[in-house]
């Protein structure tokens, strides 16, 4: 029996969350300790390795934040869930092109996946000044930029979902006496204890709700950086903007959704984040949303393509096509263009909103 398989012995049956925590993070058979995870090999490929030029374009949004707050000498990048290291690596290269900027960079790095904090050490072995984080409080007193790439699509979630007016908590148990497969176990919970979710939800009309386990610690976290260090935070992810809640979690294996319990232990397991639950929590710190766009829109308001014809100038046809795929499926509106979204969170007196007029 593997450790999820114990727990359930144990207790009967255990919250989908605590599943999820340990499918995706148990140093022994977590997903992101053990599996090779991105990129087109990978089970899922993010923007980055899709094309370095939109980690040029948030480079952009970077440098321009620093100028607004008059060009501090000296200045914190913060990134959250870095994966390989691979847009933090692009970033920094990408600033180090841009000569107007001259502020002493310290990047500071949070990663609960020790293998992935390995590989990260390794690709970004040629930098300095970067700091690995557990807790992202201990970042210096400096204005600090937190950039945020699918990091809270990754959160272990808790699920409800109401039948015949009862509400009930998605568990995970035994199918069977034979203890050989698992399945879905449906706990009856008290009706009351949802109402601490309407500050989200409309419970009325929802018949599925979804939370992310310890998001407001996060957001919290958040919050007092950017008011503390004159800070901004930039996230990109996927979700969905309502009062009332989807049924969104699923597992991806080689870029297609599989069966979560028969895949569990080798298989990304993700949801749709509901950005308003990170609005409401943010506006509770008296944090400000500045912007919620698609990617698309973000991208192409920072010249995205203005920095495609330049790169073009003086290519051979192959790099030419592949470079116009690839700005396709950052863009399209049928691709990642709509299906992302990029999100701003600032200081109420904060007037920056490069991207989002």
């Amino acid at each position: 029996m593997n450790r999820i398989e114990k727990l359930i012995n144990k207790k009967k049956f255990i919250p989908l969350n605590q599943f999820i925590n340990i499918a995706l993070y148990d140093k022994k058979l977590g997903y992101y300790q053990n599996k090779k995870i991105f990129g087109r090999n990978g089970d899922f490929i993010t923007s980055p390795f899709i094309s370095s030029i939109f980690s040029e374009m948030i480079s952009v949004w970077i440098v321009s934040y620093w100028i607004y707050i008059k060009k501090p000498k000296k200045i914190n990048i913060l990134e959250l869930g870095p994966g390989i290291g691979l847009m933090i690596k692009q970033i920094i290269n990408s600033i180090k092109k841009i000569k107007t900027f001259d502020a002493k960079l310290t990047v500071y790095l949070h990663e609960k996946s020790e293998k992935l904090i390995k590989i990260q050490k390794k690709n970004l072995s040629d930098f300095k000044n970067i700091i690995w984080v557990k807790n992202i409080n201990k970042v210096n007193q400096n204005p600090t930029i937190i950039v945020a790439n699918e990091f809270f699509d990754a959160f272990p979630i808790k699920q409800f979902f109401k039948e015949s007016n009862n509400w009930y908590e998605q568990c995970i148990g035994f199918k069977n006496s034979n203890k050989k497969n698992i399945t879905y176990y449906k706990n009856k919970i008290n009706n009351n204890s949802i109402k601490k979710y309407s500050k989200f939800y409309n419970i009325n009309k929802s018949k599925i709700l979804e939370y992310p386990n310890n998001i407001e610690t996060y957001v919290n976290s958040i919050s007092r950086i950017i008011k503390n260090n004159n800070g901004i935070f930039l996230m990109f992810d996927y979700g969905y903007s309502s009062i009332v809640g989807k049924n969104t979690i699923r597992a991806i294996k080689k870029h297609r959704v599989v069966d979560l319990l028969k895949e569990y232990t080798d298989c990304d397991i993700t949801f749709d984040i509901n950005f308003n639950i990170l609005k409401n929590i943010f506006k509770r710190n008296n944090i400000q949303n500045i912007g919620t766009v698609s990617q698309n829109f973000f991208l192409q308001k920072l010249g995205i393509m203005e920095r495609a014809d330049r790169i073009i100038k003086n290519q051979d046809a192959v790099t030419i096509k592949n470079l116009i795929l690839s700005i396709n499926k950052l863009i399209n509106p049928k691709e990642m263009g709509n299906a992302f979204h990029a999100l701003a969170f600032s200081n109420k007196n904060c007037k920056f909103n490069l991207g989002f007029i």
